[in-house]
């Protein structure tokens, strides 16, 4: 799958030799701030990183082991690479780490930048950044108020049904024994009456969600039986759904993150 090129660039303070032929090499941190404010601005107005100032951005962006590949002498550009390696700030730890591709170029006073990441990636990052924000925010809010100490039952009475609506006078339960509509044909790949987690609840209640989630499966199984180490493939998919699929918190997050997924298993 194609990486897109993102770019972006700052006016160069005027400092002698810095670099070769005045290029910021790719572990400056000017390099690096850079690089960081071109993911914040890719991953958009209404994510998590959106505010962040430079310093936010270096704890929730770490990048190191940052060198250069090659140099190209006629246009005084670096080609860089750098790991990434972005936390989720949860109880598992977990972080999003993947193999920056980019460059530093200094023309006419600007300092010039691309970076090279997957759709997929993008995500990836974005749900990490999403999660530690959220994660930074519940530490820092105010303590929540006690809890209840016992919970109290609720007689409702027959009249009423569980929404608290009055039933109909014609109202009748529901036949046990009336055919139902085969799940199969049109639910996720999972069992829905096992599903544990907020997402896997979204994909059930969500017709498009669960035909994303089959599809996603099919196209994993299609890649694992081609694969030449199925078990990669495997591992790869439970890393996706762990750290990127898993994070989300609304159905949105989740149709994007199987689009990617399947875009990157085809």
């Amino acid at each position: 799958m194609k990486k897109l090129v993102l770019s972006s660039a700052f006016l160069l303070p005027v400092l002698a030799g810095c670099g070769k032929a005045g290029a910021p090499e790719c572990g400056d941190e000017m390099t690096l701030d850079l690089v960081r404010s071109i993911i914040q601005r890719e991953l958009g107005a209404g994510s998590a990183a959106a505010n962040l100032s430079e310093e936010q951005l270096r704890s929730v962006l770490p990048i190191s082991l940052a060198h250069p590949t090659s140099f190209d002498e006629k246009i005084s550009r670096y080609s860089c690479q750098a790991d990434l390696t972005v936390p989720f700030n949860n109880p598992g730890q977990d972080v999003y780490k993947l193999r920056l591709e980019y460059t530093s170029q200094a023309v006419n006073g600007q300092h010039l930048a691309e970076v090279q990441v997957l759709p997929g990636d993008l995500i990836g990052i974005g749900a990490a950044i999403s999660s530690n924000v959220r994660s930074q925010a519940r530490v820092a809010a105010p303590a929540a108020a006690a809890p209840i100490e016992e919970s109290q039952v609720v007689q409702v009475d027959p009249a009423y049904d569980s929404a608290m609506s009055t039933k109909a006078d014609d109202y009748q339960e529901p036949n046990s024994d009336e055919p139902l509509v085969d799940a199969a044909s049109t639910g996720p790949s999972f069992d829905c009456g096992n599903a544990s987690s907020a997402v896997e609840q979204m994909i059930c209640a969500d017709p498009d969600l669960a035909r994303l989630d089959k599809q996603t499966a099919e196209a994993f199984g299609v890649v694992r039986a081609r694969s030449m180490d199925p078990g990669q493939v495997t591992a790869s998919q439970g890393r996706w759904r762990r750290t990127v699929r898993d994070i989300c918190a609304d159905a949105a997050c989740i149709e994007q993150a199987y689009q990617a997924r399947l875009a990157e298993l085809n």
